[in-house]
């Protein structure tokens, strides 16, 4: 382009059986990225089932192997673990009963006595840390590796207290379960121990002390009068210690009602004193 001259216009060809160097280009371009995304799914697709495969292979744990092939209640908490949410997170049986979950069983039916026995005292054994069921603090400790805030909670309630000094108290596992682990459901799960509930959801279970037992006491009297009485506070109180502000203002004003009546009543013998 010289003298500042336009460009003259260029005329592209693109009938069938032409081709465009830059629209070629464009063209595998976007097959690469096709490609590439393909590539992309098949590789995503290959490391979850590769996972859920070697998942799959995993060794068996000990325990797992011979509860199932004992069968009956041995069977039974394997059957409830699975169920739990501990299981969806790889919390297994040596997480909170110890011992040596890695020893190979093999096949159970050809084993003999004596090597059945040693598997099962290597399986358990006391230096890999076997405790069977855990109890007391030993249960609070165990628990509190993964939930320590909600143990130290608990432990400092009334009904944590009276768990550690053997009092009746209820431990983690009476309420949450022990292999098939669960969120109770307040107040129903309170009924195992409680004959009357009523009032327990609106308190802290974790944290019972004696101001929450007072705060159930008020709750229940409340309760109490709305099935009574109906929902609605009548216009005279109750309770005269735990009077509505508007049951105050009703009183007092007719306070003020009464000592004007009184005092116009006062002046009016008064008055008719001095007209005798």
């Amino acid at each position: 382009m010289r003298g500042g001259s336009r460009p003259s216009r260029v005329d592209v060809d693109t009938s069938p059986g032409r081709s465009i160097a830059g629209g070629n280009s464009l063209i595998r371009g976007e097959g690469v990225n096709e490609k590439r995304w393909v590539w992309a799914v098949c590789w995503m697709v290959f490391v979850v089932l590769n996972a859920s495969a070697a998942r799959a292979e995993q060794t068996p744990l000990a325990c797992v192997t011979c509860h199932e092939a004992l069968g009956g209640a041995f069977a039974k908490p394997i059957a409830e673990w699975k169920e739990s949410v501990h299981y969806l997170h790889d919390i297994a049986c040596d997480h909170c009963h110890g011992g040596d979950a890695t020893v190979v069983v093999g096949n159970l039916l050809e084993l003999s006595g004596d090597e059945f026995a040693a598997i099962q005292s290597a399986a358990m054994s006391k230096a890999h840390g076997f405790v069977g069921k855990p109890s007391g603090q030993d249960m609070f400790s165990m628990c509190a590796r993964c939930h320590s805030a909600s143990v130290m909670r608990y432990a400092g309630s009334i009904m944590g207290e009276a768990y550690l000094q053997n009092k009746g108290g209820p431990s983690c596992v009476t309420c949450h379960g022990a292999h098939r682990n669960v969120m109770p459901a307040v107040p129903g799960s309170c009924s195992k121990c409680h004959k009357d509930t009523t009032g327990f959801a609106q308190i802290d279970p974790m944290n019972v002390t004696d101001a929450s037992i007072a705060q159930l006491s008020r709750i229940r009297i409340r309760l109490a009068e709305e099935k009574t009485l109906g929902s609605k506070p009548s216009l005279a109180p109750r309770f005269p210690g735990e009077m509505d502000s508007y049951q105050i203002g009703l009183m007092a004003f007719g306070g003020v009602v009464f000592l004007f009546l009184i005092g116009y009543l006062v002046y009016a013998i008064l008055e008719r004193s001095d007209e005798k």
